[in-house]
């Protein structure tokens, strides 16, 4: 499971709106001209429209990609505030976690990780990771996942052997939200 975020391209001009997409998949996002807006978290438009609940960002010509990145990353964050992993401050579409005294990236394997033990609030099953994060079934075995939440805990744990917010419990795994 990759984290790009999905940016809708509405313009008349198709060789700016093709230009664009290959742009914007270089800098990290997932960008399209046509499909359910609900599908997407942003659109990049010339032509404003009140009735979408998605945030816009305005697209002037000509184009500067800095400005249009920065305004991107702007509206994207704005929109979905980073969630608290303990100390950290998890920023899943810039796939980073942060604190005072520095930042850590992610991998798009440990957002989807990280994402789903956020949503599910609890302990979730080894299984329904694997499935979801990887589309395995449950006979394939693998340690692909505790492999990855090794990697996790040397991140984000300030003793990764006494690990304080990804806990391993029986059958599963989930965040301490009481740290």
């Amino acid at each position: 499971m990759t984290f790009r975020p999905r940016i809708l391209i509405v313009d008349d001009d198709s060789a700016l709106r093709q230009l664009l997409i290959e742009m914007l998949d270089q800098a990290g996002y997932d960008a399209a001209e046509q499909g359910d807006v609900a599908a997407f978290q942003l659109v990049l438009t010339s032509i404003p429209r009140a009735d979408q609940n998605i945030p816009q960002v305005m697209l002037t010509k000509p184009v500067r990609m800095g400005s249009l990145l920065t305004a991107i990353g702007q509206a994207l964050t704005e929109a979905s505030p980073p969630l608290r992993i303990g100390p950290w401050r998890f920023d899943p579409a810039a796939r980073l976690l942060a604190k005072e005294d520095g930042t850590v990236r992610l991998t798009d394997k440990e957002v989807a990780i990280l994402s789903h033990l956020l949503t599910a609030g609890g302990v979730v099953r080894r299984d329904d990771l694997l499935a979801q994060i990887w589309g395995y079934s449950p006979e394939i075995t693998t340690h692909t996942l505790e492999t990855h939440i090794y990697r996790l805990r040397q991140k984000i744990e300030a003793d990764p052997a006494q690990a304080r917010l990804l806990l391993t419990e029986i059958g599963g795994y989930r965040l301490n939200g009481e740290f």
